[in-house]
């Protein structure tokens, strides 16, 4: 009501001391009668805005719709409140009110009780539509007449039911907000747990399956149902049991107690895996990691993730290598050993060539370092340990070597994640570390940018990658950052170069014609 009272004194400030006889705009003083409620500032803006021509328009607009209107209201300065009161009484109803439509068409019938077919029509459509609606669209805020109008409408007001009717009030609605960043928080905390909940349930049932059909009575195999791993990490193969049974990759099994898997406690039988090769790119993980919403295979290389115990089981294979060619050095492939046959989804380039050696033979320090290795007790599941500081890749973690790592070496296999890091370790710490070079030459972790989390979280990767250009210090200076990137397709090695002095990103892909 105040506002309708508002625009009215409007209206009659325009009218009285604005306009002439003739409807023309007319230079006018503040009128000093309302001195006391409008300031010169108020009174100078309230003129601009009734010269403005984008407000002549819109109230000539206004203007003629009123004066023509396509369903005119034929009840005089009776409202629709009165019109519904009185129809109510000379029914004798017990209804508090009338549908919108029904009183919509009763305030455009005339005093001779002639209905327009317009109106008329609108009504028949609003009593079909209502029978076919269900009831809780009905009392949807946008009613029925409204749908049949199909008209614009206003979000304070209820078409049909007069003045001072707002959709809260007539429909008796509670207010919808979009929720809170703690609320959608505290929801997906819910649903994680709910999820955590069910994987549990899962291994549980797992758990007494197997153990019901165990022959092994100790305390590890009753729990896991697995083969025994010695304590500590030893390379692994990965089985699926669905569709079919079979081999989908190797990596390394964590077997150390308080293992956690992304900060969280792995659900019962599982346990931690990193996964180095996979043989089935497309198969499903047994558990999804829902941190970086990792759910197949060829999106977990490189990365940990948890494995059904029982679908664990020790690599002690020796696996196939190209033999080597007699005369003109060692062949080997840029990419896996493993076949195309054996890696579906493997895509080759035609232009890929063999890389031989210099010489026809192994050069003596490798041989050497084969020899070392296999007289130590590496080649009997012992592991190496190697700490990184915080020069390498701007912050301290360690590297795990095991006798698979070296393999990879040895065998010109796959290079995984933890022989590249430790390569760069290694060259940190006999030519760069204390020198200059740390200024000119800086590495980022291949762990932690990689295909799958650009895709799914490229949000940490750009923290990620801010972190590591912010503990370098000054990157104003002229300086290459170097990223191992792995591709995805295939377990495929690039190296990303940037520098952000000149804002340049150099691709370098071994493969020719790439």
């Amino acid at each position: 009501m105040a506002g309708k009272r508002l625009r009215g004194f409007r209206s009659f400030l325009s009218n009285k001391f604005l306009k002439d006889e003739e409807g023309k705009f007319v230079e006018a003083e503040r009128p000093m009668k309302y001195a006391e409620i409008i300031s010169a500032d108020e009174w100078d803006n309230f003129v601009a805005k009734r010269r403005n021509e984008k407000f002549h328009e819109v109230s000539d607009k206004n203007r003629k719709r009123a004066s023509k209107p396509a369903y005119p209201y034929k009840k005089g300065r009776t409202g629709y409140a009165w019109l519904q009161q009185r129809i109510l009484a000379e029914e004798k109803s017990d209804a508090t009110s009338l549908p919108e439509h029904v009183l919509w068409k009763a305030a455009r019938v005339g005093k001779d009780g002639a209905v327009v077919e317009a109106v008329q029509n609108v009504y028949n459509e609003c009593e079909t539509l209502s029978q076919t609606l269900p009831s809780t669209e009905v009392q949807d805020c946008r009613s029925v007449l409204s749908r049949v109008l199909n008209i614009p409408e206003y979000s304070g007001r209820v078409r049909g039911k007069g003045f001072g009717v707002t959709p809260s009030s007539f429909y008796k609605k509670p207010k919808t907000k979009n929720p809170t960043n703690k609320e959608v928080m505290e929801t997906l905390a819910e649903l994680r747990a709910q999820v955590l909940q069910l994987q549990n349930e899962n291994a549980r049932y797992r758990e007494e399956r197997c153990a019901s059909e165990a022959k092994d009575t100790s305390d590890r195999a009753s729990i896991n149902c697995q083969p025994k791993f010695p304590e500590g990490i030893s390379p692994c193969q990965l089985y699926l049991s669905s569709p079919t049974y079979r081999i989908v990759g190797k990596g390394k099994v964590h077997n150390t107690s308080g293992e956690l898997l992304h900060h969280n406690p792995l659900p019962v039988g599982y346990m931690k895996v990193s996964v180095d090769l996979v043989l089935d790119t497309n198969a499903l993980l047994p558990l999804p990691d829902v941190v970086s919403e990792t759910t197949l295979m060829r999106d977990a290389v490189g990365s940990f993730v948890g494995w059904p115990s029982d679908l664990i089981f020790p690599d002690a294979e020796t696996p196939i290598r190209p033999t080597h060619k007699v005369g003109k050095g060692i062949s080997r492939r840029i990419e896996s050993v493993a076949s195309q046959k054996e890696v579906p989804g493997r895509k080759l380039k035609s232009a890929a060539k063999d890389i031989q050696t210099t010489s026809g033979t192994k050069s003596q320090i490798m041989m050497r370092l084969e020899k070392m290795v296999d007289e130590s007790d590496i080649m009997h599941g012992a592991i190496r340990s190697i700490d990184f500081d915080e020069g390498v890749f701007g912050s301290a973690h360690f590297e795990i070597i095991a006798k698979e790592d070296m393999q990879q070496l040895f065998e010109h296999d796959e290079l995984g994640i933890a022989v590249i890091h430790t390569y760069i370790w290694y060259m940190y710490v006999t030519l760069m570390r204390g020198t200059e070079l740390c200024n000119r030459f800086n590495f980022i972790a291949a762990s932690r940018i990689n295909a799958t989390l650009i895709t799914k979280n490229p949000t940490s990767v750009k923290n990620d990658l801010v972190d590591r250009f912010m503990a370098a210090g000054d990157n104003t200076t002229h300086s290459l950052y170097f990223l191992p990137f792995n591709s995805g397709n295939g377990g495929h090695w690039v190296l990303v170069a940037m520098d952000l002095s000149r804002l340049i990103v150099y691709y370098l892909d071994s493969l020719s014609g790439d």
